[in-house]
């Protein structure tokens, strides 16, 4: 006899480990089914999830008044996640954004309750020793703004999931079939039943839906690189770097990773990037990333800290799926089956509330939030 949840969230990423926590602790009968990363992903045939890294940017100066509204509310609950998993994945430690934008920034944050302040690039060099020399105005945030852990907050959600009384499998689905009484769900996972489904599979599995959603999977590069500094830097991003091929780049300060190495992680977007479609991707993932790309990062470095010398470097593939309306995709795309899916690059410190978002469509017969439901709303091709 296959096993019957009231909920199955597929996908146990970001989003959906937070999605299957907030239904749990709610007294949902709830299971979240994905595979943990491969042992190696040089021949894995995935899927492939987005969280194994050491660092992504937590910040409230948004992009949208919404995306910061969604981190700070994210951003409050970091401390009690910790607490009650006894997993740390956060670090304090500011962030320097610089963009024409950044008077649109300013507002977010302050709206969202953000602590952000407009600096100039003399302020930056003396405080950080990171030259901009785009021309853009910039802002300073402090605590609680810097970095997380995302392979750790996964790690504390699965956690807390479980201490709910939630089930966690760690294999993947590859296809779900609407039956009378509910959904079966079959792959590597077995086969299970669940009257409803909440599908949060990131850029994988949006072919799971009877209609494939809006989804522009960007393939991106990253680089990592170790420091002849030891003194403390602030997460970044800026808009037009010295690479010209850019259009904007990131980074999170040196931080351990599994090689043993204490290096700073640096990504961005080529210019000239095009979308891949769910093929493509696992040749991208088993691959070493975008050799052009990975120049135009290292060059960054290279002019972002003048006189720094960088003793090593690694890179590694990435992916970012954007959406069509720059706000990831929460809401039902049928009867008894939901999506949360679209990070558009920004979900990691925010993932949180996206899942909490999520998991109030199966509690509430109708969107109940202050935020707008169409803003979220999944769009198909």
């Amino acid at each position: 006899m296959s096993a019957s949840y009231e909920v199955a969230v597929i996908g146990r990423g970001l989003i959906g480990a937070s999605a299957a926590r907030h239904l749990a602790e709610a007294g949902c009968k709830v299971v979240v089914i994905g595979p943990g990363e491969p042992a190696d992903r040089r021949t894995s045939q995935g899927p492939f999830c987005s969280h194994p890294d050491e660092g992504r940017i937590t910040r409230i100066a948004g992009r949208t008044p919404i995306w910061s509204q969604l981190a700070a509310r994210s951003i409050a609950r970091y401390a009690d996640i910790a607490e009650r998993s006894g997993i740390e994945f956060h670090k304090s430690c500011g962030l320097v954004s610089s963009s024409p934008k950044i008077s649109e920034w300013l507002k977010n944050s302050e709206l969202a309750g953000g602590k952000s302040r407009s600096v100039d690039s003399d302020w930056v060099l003396s405080s950080t020793g990171i030259s901009l020399t785009n021309g853009h105005p910039a802002l300073y945030e402090g605590a609680p703004a810097g970095y997380i852990n995302p392979r750790s907050l996964v790690k504390a959600q699965t956690k807390l999931v479980v201490q709910a009384q939630g089930v966690v499998i760690t294999e993947s689905a590859s296809s779900i079939t609407r039956r009378p009484d509910g959904y079966e769900i079959k792959g590597n996972c077995g086969s299970l039943f669940a009257d409803r489904i909440l599908v949060a599979t990131g850029a994988f599995g949006s072919e799971l839906l009877k209609r494939p959603l809006d989804l522009r999977r960007m393939p991106r590069t990253t680089v990592t690189a170790e420091l002849s500094i030891n003194n403390d830097l602030p997460s970044l991003i800026c808009v037009d770097p010295p690479d010209k091929r850019l259009e904007e780049i990131y980074w999170v300060p040196p931080v351990h990773y599994p090689d043993g190495r204490i290096a700073l992680k640096i990504g961005g977007a080529l210019r000239d990037a095009k979308p891949v479609n769910s093929e493509a991707l696992t040749a991208w993932f088993q691959g070493e990333g975008d050799s052009i790309e990975a120049e135009a990062l290292k060059n960054c470095v290279i002019g972002l800290l003048p006189g720094v010398e960088v003793t090593s470097w690694a890179q590694k593939p990435c992916v970012v799926t954007n959406t069509a309306s720059g706000h990831p995709y929460i809401g039902w795309v049928e009867d008894g089956l939901a999506v949360a899916v679209g990070g558009c690059g920004s979900a990691a410190k925010s993932s949180d509330e996206l899942g909490r978002l999520a998991s109030k469509l199966f509690q509430s017969e109708r969107w109940s939030d202050s935020l707008p439901e169409s803003a979220f709303n999944p769009l198909f091709n």
